[in-house]
């Protein structure tokens, strides 16, 4: 009955509105973003079929997140979230509803969004948010994501993370206590930058919308997602994508779980944001014309009829990461590895170096478990505790995440070697980088992918079990001056970290190919950092 309901309100407003030009005039927001007019037609028809039906709409627009916006989080909160500065995330703003909280303090966490216009919002039980999306140009990486931003709860001192990080066991830990377990702008809610589910990335659009030999690919194809708590509201958006022209396997909902978040618009309810991670573009001026553009738009739609939900999704289940290959057959290369490094530079201490740790089995950086639910499945990675809740950071069941367990400062001369196994050439990942943080305010100021990787090992193969493992490696270098250290060196100069700051480096495997999700990080091989004496040099 929904779907014959809207086939005759769309049918009407076809021969009302002949142009997608006519009905757009009156929207302000149609220009926001620069959208293909197929695709803008198709919004005013999926917003115009909405309202008739008697849902509130409201439109919003998208703008990338750069590293440059990370200066507000570090006005607001005294950190950012590991941002890659190479790849800025495109960001959802929406307005408010009327009988929405809104939490001034946090207005400007984020950015400097436009007026009435916010990257934080709340979500009702019968409320979705739709994104009508033209993809970008193919990519080594794509996914829709929402988070919880913060949520009104209290700081739980029996959290076993928690105790971890004040035990004083490990004074590299002390910085991150205060991020992990921090509070927002808002001193009654904590930080949370958890995830709810898994991302819709490109494998999975994939998946869904190629059923035949005729489509190659979804880059450069339209697209549309659908963030709600509500299955009956995820078929009203579908219904009316598809009377607006669009085939239900183009449209990808994203479920919100009442049993996971606190839903509703007052102070009380959980607030949300959503985002775009576009990485590695094949055509890099290609990627950067759609970045420049952001042909996509969002809406935010209620039932006005009621606001209790009437079909709740359940909490979704994170898929199983799986791996290639099982880098713990190359443990013993690594190692052998690290002393040739260290005796190439004549510094063989065993102090000078330390193993990353891995920020899931370390630190438990799961949305889930930092939004307090424990029944993840027992996929022997994931911790179960009764546990959070927790600032998660913007997790993403999709990479891999090794961060430094040292933290470096590079004012006196230090170079940093890190040495590890990539993902790329062992399988794991569509694509690995290494990225410097500056700490402990966790801006990422510079990014290494696995193109500038590969080769780096090759002076040190005889090192190896056998000589042509070393394209499974890379050792590369971080410092003030890399004189002599070239190529496989990256400056890191005082405006991206000021003299006397430090810095973290992190590792990023992104994806095992043939699988939806990041590699089994059981079967992955923690990096090794290696701090130097930069003054005694080996001969170049």
């Amino acid at each position: 009955m929904r779907a014959l309901k809207l086939s005759i309100i769309c049918t009407f407003l076809l021969l009302v509105a002949f142009s997608s030009g006519a009905l757009a005039k009156t929207d302000p927001l149609s220009k926001a973003n620069r959208l293909p007019p197929s695709l803008e037609e198709k919004v005013q028809l999926f917003k115009q079929a909405l309202e008739e039906n008697g849902y509130e709409v409201a439109r919003g627009y998208w703008d990338l997140w750069t590293a440059e916006d990370c200066k507000y989080s570090l006005h607001s909160v005294g950190f950012c979230y590991g941002n890659n500065p190479t790849a800025p995330y495109a960001m959802a703003f929406v307005p408010a509803w009327k009988d929405e909280f809104v939490d001034k303090s946090m207005h400007h966490e984020l950015s400097q969004p436009r007026r009435n216009m916010y990257p934080n919002y709340r979500l009702g039980e019968r409320e979705a948010l739709v994104v009508l999306a033209e993809l970008p140009p193919p990519a080594r990486y794509l996914g829709y994501q929402t988070y919880v931003s913060t949520r009104k709860t209290e700081l739980n001192t029996e959290d076993p993370i928690y105790k971890k990080l004040i035990s004083g066991t490990d004074p590299d830990l002390a910085d991150l206590q205060q991020i992990i377990f921090g509070f927002s702008p808002n001193p009654d809610r904590m930080m949370m930058l958890a995830s709810i589910g898994d991302a819709i990335n490109n494998v999975v659009i994939d998946d869904q919308s190629i059923d035949d030999q005729s489509e190659k690919t979804s880059w450069n194809q339209q697209r549309f997602f659908v963030t709600t708590p509500d299955e009956d509201m995820a078929e009203a958006m579908i219904d009316a994508l598809y009377e607006a022209g669009v085939e239900s396997k183009y449209v990808f909902t994203e479920k919100v779980s009442p049993r996971l978040v606190h839903l509703g618009y007052g102070p009380e309810a959980d607030d949300f944001f959503t985002v775009i991670r576009y990485a590695m573009p094949e055509d890099p001026t290609l990627g950067e014309q759609w970045r420049e553009q952001l042909p996509l738009t969002v809406l935010r739609v209620r039932d006005k009829s009621g606001d209790e939900g009437i079909e709740p999704f359940e909490i979704p289940e994170y898929e199983e990461k799986k791996a290639a290959f099982d880098e713990n057959e190359l443990l013993n290369d690594l190692n052998n590895l690290v002393t040739a490094v260290k005796e190439y530079w004549g510094q063989t201490s065993d102090d000078n170096s330390a193993l990353f740790r891995s920020v899931y089995l370390a630190f438990d950086l799961v949305g889930q478990h930092c939004l307090e639910y424990s029944g993840l499945p027992d996929y022997g990675y994931y911790q179960d505790p009764d546990r959070g809740p927790m600032n998660c950071i913007g997790d993403g069941q999709d990479a891999d995440y090794r961060l430094s367990a040292g933290t470096y400062h590079l004012d006196d001369g230090q170079v940093i070697a890190v040495v590890g196994t990539l993902g790329t050439k062992t399988e794991n990942a569509t694509y690995t980088s290494l990225s410097v943080n500056w700490f402990p305010v966790l801006a990422g100021v510079l990014n290494r992918d696995d193109t500038v990787l590969e080769e780096s090992a090759k002076k040190f193969k005889d090192a190896l079990s056998d000589s042509s493992l070393y394209t499974k490696f890379y050792v590369y270098y971080f410092a003030r001056d890399c004189s002599g250290l070239y190529p496989y060196c990256k400056e890191v100069s005082r405006k991206m970290v000021p003299k006397g700051e430090a810095i973290k480096i992190a590792q990023r495997n992104y994806v095992t190919p043939g699988t939806n999700r990041a590699p089994n990080p059981n079967w992955i091989l923690s990096p090794v950092a290696i701090e130097f004496d930069g003054s005694k040099r080996p001969p170049m």
